[in-house]
């Protein structure tokens, strides 16, 4: 209840950023919405009307009226969004950047925290190689299964990439070697959180069931850790065993938060689907 109140009040929060004509529009939109069965659901309306209110809102920061943006009156409108989904390409999506985003915070961060630490050129090129694979593998099988194999075909496939990476990372030789300097490090590092988390505000304002917001914690704290041994004042810290039992911590909070937020909008995504 308490979800469905928070949209809803999200909903009219926005409605009221509406002009009066395409306040007059949505409202009678919404209402011929509800007849149909498709939304007859009050928690998926309102999760319907939140997808579809920040893209009027842009329509209308244009110049572009509801009509306009809609090219027909609210009923015709209303009928068209409640008819069974086109069978499209599942697997091209923004959804594909999210594990390719995982990638780097799991693999490729973490072996950057350290400034003396050099990132193993040849070895992240082998791994990154592997998790193509796995992504191409799971997204097959995910294809060709049914929902509830899905889940454990994709463990399956996550297991074995684990280990095919952790013999990757002894049998490869040390080649490629790239440091991340204390200063030219830190500002890269701190870029890059800084563009993921633009990408993730702008998309997840127009899907809220994205994924990305499920990284951000990660990228925080990996970020933090990282820039924690390139300041003078704290450098030393991270070189000792305690700085190397807070980077553990660190890595340990950074994995569970993705596994925590992308289980809820994991159950966000399966309730649309209802």
């Amino acid at each position: 209840m308490a979800e469905r109140l928070t949209i809803a009040e999200q909903n009219q929060a926005l409605r009221e950023q509406l002009s009066p004509e395409n306040q007059a529009y949505w409202d009678d939109l919404v209402a011929a919405l509800r007849q149909q069965p498709k939304f007859s659901d009050e928690d998926k309306l309102q999760r319907q009307l939140r997808e579809l209110l920040p893209n009027l809102l842009v329509a209308q920061s244009s110049q572009k009226s509801a009509q306009q943006f809609y090219g027909a009156d609210p009923a015709t409108v209303a009928a068209q969004m409640a008819e069974p989904a086109k069978t499209k390409v599942t697997w091209l999506s923004w959804d594909l950047l999210v594990p390719v985003l995982i990638f780097i915070l799991g693999v490729i961060l973490p072996a950057a925290i350290l400034p003396a630490v050099p990132l193993q050129g040849l070895l992240i090129a082998v791994q990154f190689g592997l998790f193509i694979i796995a992504m191409a593998l799971g997204i097959w099988v995910a294809q060709r299964v049914t929902a509830q194999a899905q889940l454990i075909g994709w463990l399956v496939v996550i297991v074995a990439l684990i280990i095919a990476m952790w013999v990757a990372a002894r049998i490869v030789p040390a080649q490629g070697l790239i440091y991340l300097t204390r200063v030219g490090g830190s500002i890269t590092l701190l870029v890059f959180a800084l563009v993921v988390t633009g990408l993730t505000w702008w998309h997840h304002r127009r899907h809220a069931d994205s994924w990305f917001p499920a990284i951000l914690g990660s990228l925080w704290i990996t970020t933090l850790l990282a820039l924690l041994a390139r300041f003078p004042l704290t450098s030393g810290l991270m070189v000792t065993s305690a700085g190397n039992l807070l980077i553990a911590l660190g890595t340990v909070l950074a994995d569970a938060s993705i596994l925590i937020i992308g289980w809820h909008i994991w159950q966000i995504r399966q309730n649309n689907e209802k």
